[in-house]
């Protein structure tokens, strides 16, 4: 799994995609390479002699991606405003709240909400995430434990996804709110929420892609595409292998 975030071209002057990658490498104890001109983040495998720029992920499952695929200056993301809707975002587990605090306001970030026992953030770029005090996180680090995507009906994109990725369990189950495991300790969760908002129609800059997901299988994209095909997905006639979940959201095979 690649979760994309889209990176302004500048910000305050210097590489979008860069600044993204120091503040999300920081923050989650991930490594920068550039395999085919991509800029991505991957965990350091423990024992690694780790060089820049080296072009291997070291076998993660889980990566970020900063591109400017998504990104759009005309409307960019402005939680909690739904005409500049967020769509998806990362809930981060951390083991010490008022220590990550510290470090993401001092790369950047900016507090959008006290929530009690969590926090949301805005990144340099206005993405919004949420910070959550974890017990996963006292023995990890941080870690990226939910991808959350907002829709109408969580129950219903819920459903989608469990077809689409072959899990079952619901760890959560309410109309507004849903969380299916996807059984995969080096994978975040997928979260549903119910939220209004502006559904991304990528590439038109007026209605952006923020993040998207690129999904690996290894039954190879052939099988997924006719699975996310059957499961109610629609082709987004950018590229063979991008599709639009039921709730707009695009993703990649």
């Amino acid at each position: 799994m690649t979760i994309t975030i889209g990176c302004p071209e500048l910000l305050n002057g210097r590489e979008g995609r860069r600044v993204l990658a120091a503040f999300y490498g920081e923050l989650l104890g991930l490594r920068a390479f550039e395999p085919y001109g991509w800029l991505k983040l991957a965990r350091r495998p423990p024992d690694s002699d780790y060089v820049a720029g080296r072009t291997t992920d070291g076998g993660s499952k889980l990566q970020l991606a900063l591109d400017g695929d998504g990104w759009s200056d005309q409307c960019p993301p402005r939680w909690p405003d739904p005409e500049y809707p967020q769509q998806m975002h990362l809930d981060i587990f951390v083991p010490d709240a008022q220590a990550a605090d510290k470090l993401v306001t001092g790369m950047g970030a900016a507090l959008l909400a006290d929530q009690g026992d969590f926090r949301t953030y805005a990144d340099p770029a206005g993405h919004p995430f949420c910070l959550y005090p974890h017990p996963v996180a006292a023995s990890e680090g941080p870690v990226v434990g939910r991808l959350v995507f907002d829709c109408f009906s969580p129950r219903a994109l819920a459903s989608f996804y469990e077809g689409f990725l072959g899990v079952q369990k619901r760890l959560e189950d309410s109309p507004g709110w849903v969380v299916i495991d996807l059984d995969d300790d080096d994978l975040p969760n997928l979260a549903f929420q119910h939220a209004q908002f502006r559904a991304a129609r990528w590439p038109d800059p007026a209605y952006p892609a923020q993040l998207h997901v690129d999904y690996r299988f290894p039954d190879g994209h052939r099988a997924a595409m006719a699975r996310a095909e059957r499961l109610g997905a629609i082709h987004v006639p950018v590229r063979e292998v991008t599709y639009a979940d039921p709730a707009g959201h695009p993703f990649c095979l």
